[in-house]
């Protein structure tokens, strides 16, 4: 409301809004968590997890779009869910997913909402001897530079962040320079990385 009511102009980013009077640049978080359960879902996963920090909007839609999906499928358990308050990082990665494995053995598979979470939860499986994908696939978010290099390689999804900062620089200038701006959403879209994890 303060952004609004100061007259300067402001474009959001990583995320689209559906209000009409604000300019964003983004994706649909909630759809591509989606499409990251589903494809868990075809890859016969039952038993899949979710793991969330800081509980950010972003990582909100991440989990609504994992919600969602499970519900359609019918198959939501919340006893699956595990998210806290506290940043994202490799160490907490690592924490959750021992703590959720010791009270849901039976978890086949993990939506992590970033990869830094992801990566943590894999190196805690070597540590208990759990093969991933075999016993426990793992998929993150963002795809950033390590995930294509971790072991197994990361399947995650991939937001074109440079693409998101271009785009919105662009619509900035042109807000700040008094040029008409059509299209106040722009929808970038997303990829979701399939690689060894998952």
């Amino acid at each position: 409301k303060l952004i609004q009511a100061s007259g300067i102009p402001c474009v959001h980013v990583m995320e689209i809004s559906d209000d009409s009077t604000r300019y964003s640049v983004g994706l649909s978080h909630t759809a591509a968590a989606m499409q990251a359960v589903n494809y868990l879902l075809l890859q016969g996963r039952r038993r899949i997890a979710f793991i969330g920090a800081h509980m950010d909007p972003r990582t909100r839609q991440r989990h609504h779009g994992y919600q969602t999906a499970l519900i359609q499928h019918g198959s939501l358990d919340l006893a699956l869910e595990c998210c806290v308050p506290q940043a994202a990082c490799v160490g907490l990665g690592s924490t959750l997913f021992r703590d959720l494995l010791a009270s849901h053995p039976d978890v086949d598979a993990i939506f992590c909402s970033n990869d830094d979470l992801a990566q943590g939860a894999m190196f805690e499986a070597l540590r208990l001897g759990i093969r991933i994908p075999e016993q426990v696939a793992v998929i993150g978010f963002n795809d950033v530079e390590q995930s294509a290099h971790s072991v197994p390689r990361l399947t995650t999804v991939r937001t074109p962040r440079s693409e998101i900062g271009d785009q919105a620089a662009h619509m900035l200038l042109d807000l700040i320079r008094g040029k008409p701006v059509t299209q106040r959403t722009i929808d970038v879209g997303f990829e979701l990385v399939i690689r060894e994890s998952a």
